[in-house]
C-alpha cells in the first residue's frame, strides 16, 4: 500500500495561480495523487471572496488528468452554492432558509448541487449542521438554525439533493462548532460544554444524519470535558474514535478540516497533527501545507500500524470508486 498513501490527502489548489497548478500536476505525476480542494487563493482566512473562473478550471482538469491514470476528483466548498468559490457560479443566501418551505429549500439545494455535478466536482463540503450562534461570525449565513430538530431537518434536505444530483456531501463540522464563538481559522479556542449538553444539542444532527453520510468534517475546537490538554478535535481519540466511530458507528470517511488553520498551524508541528489525526480515527488529512512531507509522515505511520493505514485506504478507495460510478451518470 505504500504508493497509496496519497489516497489519504488531499491537497489544495489554487486556481489562480500557475505556480499552484503545476504542483498540482507535479504531483499527480510524480505522487499520484488523484484529488484536490479547489480554492481560488493561498489564504487561509474565512470570508475570503476570490473566486476563480470556469475556463480556468476546465483547463486545469484538462492538464491534471492528462497525468492521472483515474480521473482527477474535486473537493469544494459549496454550502451556499458553486458562486462561493466560482465567479460565473450561482450563489444562493441560505441565511434564513429555515423560514422557507420545504419545496423551496429544495429548490436551492437542488441548484447547488446540479451546479457542481454539471461541472464535474464530486464532494460538497457541506451541509453545515453546527447550531446557530448568533454572536458567531464564522457560522453567519451558514448556520441553519438554532433549533437542533430544525438543522437535522435541513441537513437532510440537503443530503437528498447531493444524492439526487450525483455529490457526495460531508456532515460538519463535527461534534459541533456552535459550541464557541470564535473562529480556528485564527487561534485554538477552548470549549467547557458539558457532556450532556453537547449530545443533547450539537450533537443531535449528527446523530439524526450519521446513517446516510459519507463523509464527516472533523473539527479544530478543544472540547475540555473530553480532553483536558489542548487538543483539538481533528487529534482527539475521544471525539473521533470513541464518539463518532465506537458510540455513533460511523464506518464512513473521516476528514479534517484544513490543517493550515491557525487552530493547528500556531500550536503544533503539521508532523503531530498528522500523527495526531491518523492514529486516533482520521481517514482524510485536508489542505496540508507540504503535501509531499505528509507523505512522508504516513510511511512513518505506516510502519507502526500498517493494518490501520491499510483500512483507511481501502476505505477512501472505496469512496472515491463512488465518487466516479457517480460522475459517469
Amino acid at each position: 500500500m505504500e504508493n497509496n498513501f496519497s489516497q489519504l490527502v488531499i491537497p489544495r489548489i489554487n486556481i489562480n495561480s500557475s505556480e499552484s497548478i503545476e504542483e498540482a500536476r507535479l504531483l499527480v505525476k510524480k505522487f499520484g495523487f488523484d484529488s484536490f480542494i479547489l480554492f481560488a487563493t493561498e489564504k487561509i482566512k474565512f470570508g475570503e471572496d476570490s473566486k476563480f473562473r470556469l475556463d480556468n478550471l476546465n483547463m486545469v482538469r484538462d492538464i491534471l488528468n492528462l497525468e492521472s491514470k483515474e480521473e482527477i476528483l474535486f473537493f469544494i466548498d459549496a454550502e451556499n452554492g458553486f458562486g462561493r468559490r466560482c465567479s460565473e457560479g450561482k450563489e444562493f443566501d441560505i441565511s434564513d432558509i429555515e423560514s422557507l418551505d420545504d419545496k423551496d429549500k429544495r429548490e436551492i439545494f437542488d441548484a447547488i448541487n446540479l451546479e457542481l455535478y454539471k461541472n464535474k466536482i464530486s464532494f460538497n463540503l457541506a451541509p453545515v449542521l453546527d447550531i446557530k450562534k448568533e454572536d458567531s461570525d464564522v457560522l453567519k449565513g451558514r448556520a441553519f438554525s438554532g433549533n437542533p430538530m430544525v438543522v437535522s431537518s435541513i441537513g437532510k434536505t440537503f443530503l437528498d439533493s447531493t444524492d439526487k444530483n450525483n455529490i457526495i456531501g460531508c456532515l460538519k463540522h463535527f461534534p459541533g462548532h456552535g459550541v464557541i464563538s470564535g473562529d480556528t481559522h485564527k487561534e485554538l479556542i477552548r470549549s467547557d460544554i458539558s457532556e450532556i449538553d453537547l449530545e443533547a444539542t450539537h450533537l443531535k444532527p449528527f446523530i439524526e444524519l450519521i446513517k446516510i453520510a459519507d463523509l464527516v468534517m472533523i473539527n479544530h475546537i478543544n472540547y475540555t470535558q473530553y480532553d483536558r490538554d489542548l487538543i483539538p478535535a481533528s487529534m482527539s481519540y475521544e471525539i473521533m474514535t470513541n464518539i463518532l466511530i465506537n458510540q455513533l458507528g460511523f464506518s464512513g470517511v473521516i476528514i479534517s478540516d484544513s490543517i493550515r488553520m491557525e487552530a493547528i498551524t500556531s500550536n503544533f508541528k503539521e508532523s503531530k497533527m498528522i500523527e495526531a489525526f491518523v492514529l486516533n480515527g482520521g481517514d482524510l488529512i485536508l489542505d496540508p501545507l507540504n503535501p509531499i512531507k505528509c507523505l512522508s509522515e504516513l510511511k512513518e505511520i505506516y510502519l507502526r500500524s500498517p493494518i490501520s493505514i491499510d483500512r483507511k485506504i481501502n476505505k477512501v478507495l472505496g469512496l472515491k470508486e463512488k465518487a466516479r460510478r457517480l460522475i459517469l451518470k
